[in-house]
C-alpha cells in the first residue's frame, strides 16, 4: 500500500473567480490609463520625486481635504506611477468611466457638512505576495471538496439534520473530528496561477494563440432570481479583482492524501479516495451548475456565447464531460459569492433572506437573489456567475 498518494491538479476556469483577501486597491495605489489599472507602491514612487514635485505633495496633504488631494495628486502624475507598477490588470470601459469620473472628487457633503468621499477601492483576490500573481488557496479547494463529500455521506446515509447543527452533522457523518476527522488526512496545497498562453479560436474559427490573463476588474451585481419591479439590495457600484472567466489550464495545485495503517485511538475510521472526492464533488456541482444556468438564461442575465461553451464543455462528448465521466475531472465552485446553494447541505437547507429596514429576517431553502460579475453598474445581460472552476486531477 501507498502510504501517500499525490495528485496534480489543473484548474481551469468557467466563470470569473475572487477569493477575498482583506486586502484592497485604493486610489492612492493605482492608476487607471488607456483600459489597464496599474498597481504601484506609493512609497517608491515619492522615492522618485523630484523637489518640485514633493512639495506639491506636501502643499495637497495640507489640504482640507488631503486624501482627495492625494488621489489627484497620484493622477496627475500617473506617469510617474505607470513606470514603478509592479503589475497591471484590463478593465471594461465603464471601470475606467467610474474612475475618471470619481478619483479626487467628492460624493457629497452632509449636513452636518463632513464630506463624503467617493468609494473607489477594489477588492483583491486572493495573491502570492512574492509575485503578485492570484492563487485559489488551498483550503478554498479543500472547503468546496468538503460540503461536497459531506452532501454524499448524508445522502449515503439517508440523514437530515435540523437546522443549527452542522458541527453534529459533520461528526457524525465523517465518524469523528479532529484527529478522527478523515478529512484530515487529505492536504491541498495553494493552486498558483500559470502565465503563458493556451490555444484558442478568433471570431473567424482560425486557431491563435492567447496570452493568459491573470486579472480583471468587474463589477459585482445582486439581481432576484425573479424579477420584479423591485430592486434587489446591494445594487451599489462596486469592484472586485477576479480571475478571468474562460481560461483553460490557469492554475495548478495538488492534492495529498495519507494513507493510514490500522486503527487506532487517533486514526479515522473512513478512508477518503480521490474517486470519492471525484464523484462527491461532480454530484454536488454539477446538478446545482446546470440548474443555476437554467434560472441565468431564463431570465436573460447570463451572456448566450458563454452559457453555450460551458454546456458544450461539459456535453457527454465534450472536453470536460468526457474527462468527468471517465472520473478524471470535477467541478468546484470556490470564492466570494458561490451562492448558497453551493456552500450548504440538504440537510434541510435553511438560508436567511434580509428583508426592508425594520423587517425581521426569514429563512428559506434557496437564495432569492444571485450576484453576478458584470461589466457595467445597472446591466441586465451579459452577465457572469461567479466561481465555478473545473479540475483535472492528474
Amino acid at each position: 500500500m501507498n502510504f501517500l498518494e499525490t495528485r496534480e491538479l489543473v484548474i481551469s476556469t468557467l466563470s470569473p473567480v475572487h477569493i477575498g483577501c482583506g486586502e484592497d486597491y485604493e486610489p492612492t495605489n493605482y492608476v487607471i490609463e488607456e483600459g489597464f489599472l496599474y498597481a504601484f507602491d506609493p512609497a517608491l514612487l515619492l522615492a522618485r520625486l523630484d523637489q518640485p514635485l514633493r512639495d506639491e505633495l506636501s502643499r495637497a496633504l495640507d489640504d482640507r481635504q488631503p486624501l482627495l488631494a492625494a488621489q489627484r495628486f497620484f493622477y496627475r502624475h500617473k506617469t510617474l506611477a505607470i513606470e514603478i507598477a509592479s503589475h497591471r490588470a484590463p478593465v471594461v470601459p465603464e471601470v475606467a468611466k467610474l474612475y475618471a469620473s470619481r478619483v479626487g472628487q467628492a460624493a457629497n457633503r452632509e449636513q452636518s457638512g463632513k464630506t463624503v468621499i467617493n468609494k473607489l477601492e477594489i477588492a483583491r483576490t486572493a495573491f502570492n505576495p512574492h509575485a503578485s500573481l492570484p492563487i485559489i488557496p488551498g483550503t478554498s479547494l479543500k472547503g468546496a471538496m468538503r460540503t461536497a463529500l459531506l452532501e454524499a455521506l448524508r445522502t449515503e446515509a439517508g440523514k437530515r439534520y435540523p437546522g443549527g447543527k452542522a458541527g453534529e452533522m459533520e461528526k457524525d457523518l465523517l465518524g469523528g473530528s479532529f484527529e478522527t476527522d478523515p478529512l484530515r488526512l487529505v492536504k491541498v496545497a495553494d493552486a498558483m496561477f500559470q502565465p503563458g498562453s493556451y490555444k484558442a479560436r478568433n471570431p473567424a474559427g482560425e486557431e491563435i494563440q492567447r496570452q493568459r490573463e491573470p486579472r480583471t476588474m468587474l463589477f459585482q451585481a445582486n439581481r432576484k432570481k425573479r424579477p420584479n419591479q423591485f430592486e434587489a439590495r446591494g445594487k451599489i457600484a462596486t469592484l472586485l479583482e477576479c480571475i478571468p472567466a474562460g481560461q483553460p489550464y490557469a492554475l495548478a495545485g495538488q492534492l495529498t492524501i495519507e494513507r493510514k495503517a490500522g486503527l487506532g485511538e487517533k486514526t479515522p475510521q473512513r478512508q477518503i479516495g480521490m474517486d470519492l472526492i471525484v464523484r462527491a464533488c461532480n454530484d454536488f456541482y454539477l446538478p446545482r451548475l446546470d440548474a443555476e444556468l437554467s434560472l441565468l438564461e431564463g431570465n436573460h442575465y447570463i451572456s448566450a456565447s458563454w452559457a453555450k461553451n460551458a454546456r458544450s464543455r461539459l456535453a457527454p462528448t465534450g472536453i470536460w464531460g468526457k474527462a468527468i465521466a471517465e472520473g478524471r475531472g470535477f467541478m468546484l465552485r470556490v470564492g466570494r459569492h458561490s451562492g448558497a446553494e453551493s456552500v450548504t447541505l440538504d440537510a434541510p437547507r435553511q438560508i436567511k433572506i434580509m428583508k426592508g429596514q425594520g423587517q425581521p429576517a426569514e429563512t428559506a431553502s434557496a437564495a432569492t437573489t444571485v450576484w453576478l460579475a458584470a461589466h457595467e453598474p445597472g446591466a441586465t445581460q451579459d452577465m457572469l456567475p461567479f466561481g465555478w472552476v473545473y479540475v483535472q486531477a492528474k
